[in-house]
């Protein structure tokens, strides 16, 4: 055999073994990857069943270490208040796109239609909210909002929402507040509280005071002593969560309406506290501040003789045609609201301070027409100017400087005799305004029209 046919012998040799071994390679590669394969799924089906059962192990646990930490903070609660709950405490879940129906739902077993919307129309007519203002919007997407638990004290339930989990201090930390309200129904009289007065916005606002205030005290004692550092990141990153554009954007005197009762509510409690611990805000519950200027100034509440509001009674005939809207009470904190948006605040402090007691009628006379008659009485003559100036250039600010309303104003003394009263006449927006001050007493009337001017000032005859 020639040595040619030899080399090509073994070449194709070569070449077949070559062919079988990379046919092997490959048989042995599909395998390995079909291998591969199999425990890839495996794999999978392994972290499927391991997350269902952790999911499963959270479904079944979290109630349980949900229940766990509701009844710690409860037991803190009552302890830290003094008070025993006398009763479970009924929780109740509800999910955020409930709220909105819930609030309106409240707000309608409080006020009918008509009611709520001459309620409105008094606060637009008095200055304390711009005409413009959607009161029901407002107060509805002020509340859901900011509400992040509750309790009603009409269905003695504490509500929370279905993503409250109580894993970080801020939402235990809101836990507690709304427990310490559930402490507060169950051992005082809310009934015997003004917080649901339709003709006292100052007084109800005292009584949320306290009912908040003492909320909010117990809630930073319990905050302060059960704080865990770990969990910071959590608490700020639900604090930065939080959306404050409504409230912001809302008037002003909405917007210091809702947050009066927890700020300055807090300090009052704080200092009823410091005064006499626990039984002191228990007292409080019985003998509850009247108006708010008790509560902005707590030693006027905590005198041995407390500056409690003088009743102001406001005497007129009114037209048969005339129909009665509305009547309510400013006080110091709502005038403090309706000049801080023209003086500032330091002005509007200053001017509100001294308050005695006020009264404010509307009466609806046409289309767009009113009768609005607001007397306040004031500790001291000197009180009562400081008020008069402010209210005359609140009204020389708000519209002389801001509109291009007329605005006419003349300084006069009253023809009757005595006493002497100094009076200042407004024309704005087709209304007559004439502010009137005689001693510790101020009057403003705001009409329609001259004749109807006349009209309640021979009515009203002395102011005091």
């Amino acid at each position: 055999m020639s040595k040619k046919a030899i080399l090509a012998g073994l070449l194709v040799l070569l070449v077949g073994l070559l062919g079988s071994m990379v046919w092997k390679g490959r048989r042995d590669l599909r395998r390995l990857q079909s291998e591969d394969q199999l425990l890839d799924d495996r794999l999978k089906r392994l972290m499927r069943t391991n997350f269902q059962l952790r999911a499963e192990k959270d479904v079944i646990l979290r109630p349980v270490c949900f229940a766990l930490t509701r009844a710690d903070i409860e037991e803190n609660m009552s302890h830290l208040r003094g008070l025993t709950f006398r009763q479970p405490v009924r929780y109740r879940r509800m999910r955020r796109g409930e709220l909105r129906e819930y609030i309106l739902a409240k707000l309608g077993s409080q006020y009918t239609p008509e009611e709520f919307q001459d309620y409105a129309k008094a606060l637009k007519r008095i200055g304390l909210l711009p005409r413009e203002t959607d009161l029901m919007k407002a107060v509805t997407d002020l509340f859901s909002e900011q509400v992040a638990a509750f309790y009603d004290p009409d269905t003695h339930e504490l509500f929370t929402f279905e993503d409250l989990s109580l894993q970080n201090n801020f939402e235990r930390m809101i836990l507690a507040h709304e427990l310490v309200h559930a402490l507060q129904d169950q051992n005082f009289d809310f009934k015997a509280l003004a917080l649901r007065s339709k003709n006292n916005d100052d007084a109800a606002l005292a009584a949320q005071a306290l009912v908040e205030g003492d909320a909010c005290y117990e809630m930073g004692v319990y905050l302060r002593r059960n704080y865990k550092a770990s969990q910071i990141l959590s608490d700020l990153g639900l604090l930065f969560s939080q959306s404050t554009e409504k409230l912001f954007s809302a008037p002003v005197w909405l917007r210091d309406s809702l947050t009066f009762p927890y700020q300055e509510g807090q300090i009052f409690a704080a200092i009823l506290h410091a005064e006499g611990g626990n039984p002191a805000l228990d007292r409080a519950f019985k003998n509850p501040p009247l108006s708010t200027e008790q509560v902005l100034h707590p030693e006027k509440y905590l005198s041995a003789t407390p500056d409690v509001p003088r009743p102001v009674s406001i005497a007129i005939e009114a037209k048969p045609v005339w129909r009665k809207s509305h009547e309510n009470v400013v006080g110091e904190l709502g005038i403090r609201s309706l000049f801080s948006q023209t003086l500032g605040l330091a002005r509007a402090e200053q001017a509100a301070a001294g308050w005695g007691g006020d009264r404010y009628l509307v009466y609806e006379t046409g289309h767009d027409q009113w009768v609005v008659v607001w007397k306040s009485a004031w500790d001291s003559p000197s009180d009562a100017r400081e008020f008069f100036d402010a209210l005359e250039d609140h009204y020389h600010a708000r519209y002389e400087t801001r509109t291009e309303e007329a605005f006419s104003r003349k300084r006069s003394k009253a023809e009757r005799k005595p006493p002497v009263a100094d009076s200042v006449f407004f024309s704005i927006a087709n209304q007559k305004q004439n502010l009137i001050i005689d001693r510790d007493t101020v009057l403003y009337l705001d009409v329609p029209d001259a004749a109807t001017m006349q009209f309640l000032l021979s009515k009203l005859h002395r102011i005091n």
